[in-house]
């Protein structure tokens, strides 16, 4: 069995020098711990994660918190995240709340108390008390879509104004005047901000007045087609939908599709993260990107800068939305 003294032969530095590079419990020189490095390859020894923990007092593991793994919105996200982790020798533990803020807490707290090296919260099924509490450990942390920029903790946050004010731009350039938005829960405060966000955009057009009407469902393919049956009901029907994500759009055309409407000749719709679902559906969906995978290794870079350097400033970045044009939308031939 290959050990320090063999790797330190090899590489001519002491079985000390071995140690400190593995175990990264000491500075080391470029230069010398590639010359490890190249001797621990060519004898093909793989470190003792589990004394290397021991050692360091790291279990090289993070944690990834997400609202729902069925979402195809977080497969690219968590890949973003995995693949920086694994070249960084971090192992990735994932945590889904299934959109539950019970859920979200009791994993969040699981993970503090397997003392893992850093988390990052993809989830905005946690409150503020939750961010108190990790501020007040010793865990290197990192919010995704938390929405409030004002706090002095690392976040990632998303610019949703952007892309909702392209897309009712283009709904507005196509004729359409009476236009729906299907919300998620409105608990949930990035589904109340996208929300905000369409409601300040419609009310923007001073030329000619935008009729709405806000329906909130859960942010799911059944919650969408329940919003849509209701819509459905309604007396005059709108002439375009837009949904809080992509899930609940396509639930609204797969209702709206069994009761004969067309789409989009009789009924627009916009959806919101542009999933790969999107583009294989009929007809395409025309939806609101976000950069999933950019995101998730956006997140990872900077937990790793935290968790190298705890006395990092604040580090904040904002991802913009933009809307992807497809084959949902075309222009009204009623004004209802």
């Amino acid at each position: 069995m290959v050990n320090y003294n063999d790797i330190a032969k090899l590489a001519k530095v002491s079985p000390t020098t071995v140690s400190h590079v593995i175990n990264e419990t000491r500075f080391v020189m470029p230069e010398t711990k590639e010359r490890v490095f190249k001797a621990m390859r060519k004898l093909k020894y793989q470190p003792n994660l589990l004394a290397r923990s021991l050692a360091t007092g790291k279990t090289h593991t993070v944690g990834l918190v997400i609202s729902d793994i069925r979402n195809p919105f977080y497969p690219e996200l968590i890949q973003g995240v995995e693949e920086l982790a694994v070249k960084n020798e971090y192992n990735v533990f994932l945590c889904n709340t299934d959109y539950d803020i019970d859920k979200g807490l009791k994993s969040i707290g699981a993970l503090i108390k397997r003392k893992i090296d850093g988390i990052i919260v993809a989830s905005s099924q946690v409150d503020s008390s939750v961010i108190d509490q990790l501020v007040d450990t010793d865990v290197n942390f990192v919010l995704v879509d938390w929405c409030k920029r004002n706090i002095k903790v690392d976040s990632l946050n998303f610019d949703y104004k952007v892309g909702i004010k392209e897309a009712i731009s283009h709904l507005y350039s196509l004729g359409h005047r009476n236009i729906f938005f299907i919300s998620g829960p409105k608990k949930l405060k990035t589904a109340e901000i996208r929300m905000r966000n369409f409601i300040d955009t419609v009310n923007s057009h001073k030329k000619e007045k935008i009729k709405y009407k806000i329906l909130e469902s859960n942010h799911k393919i059944d919650g969408g087609c329940d919003a849509g049956k209701k819509i459905l009901k309604e007396k005059n029907l709108p002439t375009a939908v837009v949904c809080s994500n992509d899930l609940m759009a396509l639930g609204a055309m797969k209702a709206f599709q069994a009761r004969g409407i067309k789409i989009p000749d009789d009924i627009s719709i916009i959806g919101l993260d542009n999933i790969a679902l999107t583009e294989i559906v009929s007809p395409a969906l025309t939806t609101i990107e976000l950069e999933r995978y950019e995101i998730g290794k956006t997140a990872m870079e900077m937990l790793l800068n935290r968790m190298k350097e705890r006395e990092l400033p604040k580090q904040t970045c904002i991802f913009k939305t933009r809307l992807i044009i497809r084959e949902s939308t075309s222009r009204t031939r009623t004004d209802n």
